[in-house]
């Protein structure tokens, strides 16, 4: 006689009346814990290989305007998992910014300012980079700018700036002549213009050449008595969620920045086709910061207000307020 029975899962089977049921029931059991003691020691084995593997590093992609100088001249080469861009314009860094193609860039204060105002990205300061050393080349007082012609970039943040401390100074009467960076110089060689507003590395080069001056760290401390900071670092808030490969970041140029009077010297002779009379005076000028970004947040905000009295920033005092108080990152 048979009789139907079934099993655990759903099974039919049949069963002889003196057959041994327990057997086979017990088999069928033992077949399913193996199943599972077998998928528990594949899941510890995988657990034990993410904690015991040390975890690859996520590229890092940092990006600069051509032809300025950072620390990231020096870290570029450093790292295996740093990827440097170099962008033609301030606009391309911001739509890099944008479309996160980039996760930090080195840029100015006010370019910082503009982009973070504009942008529904979030956008954070994570360090300060340095103090200005933008410089007047072809006068040795602002006042003396009085009736003659400036050449300048006009869609940069230096030029704001200078425009700012032209109000404070009182000077209102003198043409602006706009040209690109390297077509300043020439204009000035050829006495098209009396005076050019400029960074580095062009300062220097110039002011090796016997050139008078007027650097705008004179000008902060005659009207403003504190130092602005020029440039700054920038994350993406996507780059901010991997606090592994932030803090790596940072810690690499912080060591830049550290080792910046030993190091540079050679990197920019060889970067910029600077001279060594050009780097020694480049070196005299140009100052890292190495301290930390909370202690440079009234400098950064005090260049965000420059770039607003000097037309850069078509913001009111609110704007600027409210964005000192959500644009510093505190991790």
């Amino acid at each position: 006689m048979y009789l139907p029975v079934t099993l655990l899962g759903g099974t039919n089977c049949e069963l002889w009346n003196g057959g041994n049921f327990s057997y086979i029931y017990q088999r069928k059991l033992g077949v399913k814990m193996r199943k599972l003691l077998y998928a528990l020691v594949v899941v510890v084995v995988i657990l034990l290989a993410i904690t015991l593997v040390p975890r690859q590093r996520g590229q890092v992609i940092a990006a600069t305007i051509q032809g300025g100088i950072s620390t990231l001249d020096l870290m570029e080469g450093k790292a295996d998992w740093l990827k440097v861009m170099r962008f033609d314009k301030p606009l391309d860094v911001a739509q890099a910014l944008a479309k996160g193609e980039v996760d930090v860039a080195v840029i100015t204060s006010e370019m910082y300012a503009k982009f973070a105002l504009s942008s529904k990205r979030e956008l954070k300061l994570i360090a300060a980079e340095m103090l200005q050393n933008q410089a007047i080349i072809g006068v040795s007082d602002l006042k003396d700018l009085e009736g003659k012609r400036v050449g300048a970039t006009t869609a940069s943040g230096t030029f704001a700036m200078f425009q700012a401390y032209a109000k404070l100074s009182g000077l209102e009467n003198y043409e602006v002549i706009d040209s690109p960076p390297p077509q300043l110089i020439s204009a000035l060689k050829r006495g098209e213009v009396d005076a050019i507003v400029t960074w580095e590395p062009l300062v220097s080069k110039l002011l090796v050449k016997g050139y008078e001056h007027v650097d705008f760290t004179q000008l902060a401390d005659k009207y403003l008595g504190k130092q602005p900071v020029m440039l700054v670092w920038v994350a993406t808030d996507d780059f901010l969620k991997r606090p592994d490969d932030v803090k790596a970041f940072l810690e690499l140029r912080d060591d830049a920045a550290k080792r910046w009077s030993e190091d540079a010297p050679k990197v920019l002779k060889k970067m910029y086709g600077l001279s060594d009379a050009e780097v020694e005076e480049l070196m005299s000028r140009v100052k890292m910061w190495t301290g930390s970004l909370k202690d440079t947040k009234e400098g950064i905000i005090m260049a965000w207000e420059l770039a607003r009295q000097g037309g850069y920033l078509n913001v009111d005092e609110k704007a600027i307020r409210d964005l000192a108080a959500r644009a510093f990152w505190e991790g």
